[in-house]
């Protein structure tokens, strides 16, 4: 039966290169009772008139044409104008799997429940598998929002919003935010603070393209990094209003995030005007004793967290000269 109507959502930015691919995979899916949603966010590569070119021979499709915002307006406009009865998202460059949306609407009418989500697979330009799911097993299990919260500060969990489909009028109380990056995970946690949790169909089903030059591979950008370290703090909050059970796993959480940051930051910018690296490098050392003995860290993060503490800028030289090195001999 498809009674139900779902909304699928796709920010549509300069892609004309990848958008064939992903909204084929959009219309080939086996739950044909679709809304898709192809938001051009100011496209000036032509993927604007693709979408218009596929609009015109299926009326499924509805095209919002906007001024650039970024990822998240054009999501927000998706969230704003989606009249179906469940709501997906999926970046432009990435595919589903042609029974991805069916097999999320059945667990969703079997389990009447606010968000299920599925497996995905990284892939890059030439279609290599980079990483596989987390999780093959095909079963359907039940996450509870604390055991959610619990895989996220793991690094475990899953905050991308296109492996998942949400039930619409839940999805509606919420809005991804246009000046925070990382917003993803910030949007996840705050949904799960109004869900009991989620259901996890452990079968990858959905196909996340490894752009050359995308943030995944792309070298350091102050703005994300630093996000990386808000979010951190964020959910750190969150854990001790809502999570308290979770706080080693928290601990854990916030210090990879800054291990992360000081291992991507340049030496150039590790200086005493920088506040965001001030900040790091203080708590690093000011609360040796908490992450020298939490049990979720392992000890090689331990070591480079111990290394960088106390000689970070000639740590990162030196390193830096290993890599160079490395790079030679290859």
């Amino acid at each position: 039966m498809e009674d139900k109507k779902i909304s699928v959502v796709v920010p549509v930015y300069n892609v004309a290169k990848y958008l064939d691919k992903a909204i084929l995979h959009i219309q080939n899916q086996t739950y044909q009772n679709l809304e898709i949603l192809l938001i051009d966010d100011g496209s000036t590569d032509g993927s604007s008139q693709m979408c218009d070119h596929y609009a015109a021979f299926d009326s499924r499709i509805r095209v919002i044409h906007k001024p650039n915002g970024g990822s998240s307006s054009a999501r927000n406009v998706g969230i704003r104008e989606a009249t179906g009865d469940y709501i997906g998202f999926l970046d432009a460059d990435d595919w589903a799997e042609d029974d991805m949306y069916e097999t999320l609407y059945n667990v969703m009418e079997e389990h009447d429940c606010d968000i299920a989500e599925v497996m995905s697979r990284d892939f890059d330009e030439e279609g290599n598998l980079l990483k596989g799911p987390r999780l093959d097993t095909g079963n359907v299990t039940f996450i509870s929002r604390e055991e959610d919260f619990r895989l996220l500060m793991m690094h475990q969990g899953d905050s991308s919003f296109c492996t998942k489909l949400i039930r619409s009028d839940f999805c509606k109380q919420f809005s991804f935010s246009e000046h925070k990056l990382n917003e993803d995970f910030l949007l996840i946690v705050e949904m799960l603070l109004k869900t009991n949790g989620v259901y996890s169909i452990e079968k990858p089903y959905y196909n996340i393209l490894i752009r050359k030059g995308s943030n995944q591979r792309s070298g350091y950008k102050a703005h994300l990094y630093e996000a990386v370290i808000n979010n951190s703090d964020y959910a750190y909050e969150v854990m001790k209003e809502y999570f308290p059970s979770c706080l080693h796993e928290a601990d854990r959480f916030r210090y990879v995030q800054r291990l992360i940051f000081l291992l991507h930051i340049p030496v150039s910018l590790m200086t005493k005007d920088n506040e965001c690296y001030q900040k790091v490098i203080s708590e690093i050392r000011d609360e040796k004793e908490i992450w020298q003995n939490n049990e979720f860290l392992t000890d090689k993060e331990k070591r480079n967290l111990s290394i960088l503490s106390r000689t970070p800028v000639f740590s990162k030289r030196v390193h830096g000269v290993i890599m160079k090195f490395k790079k030679a001999a290859k």
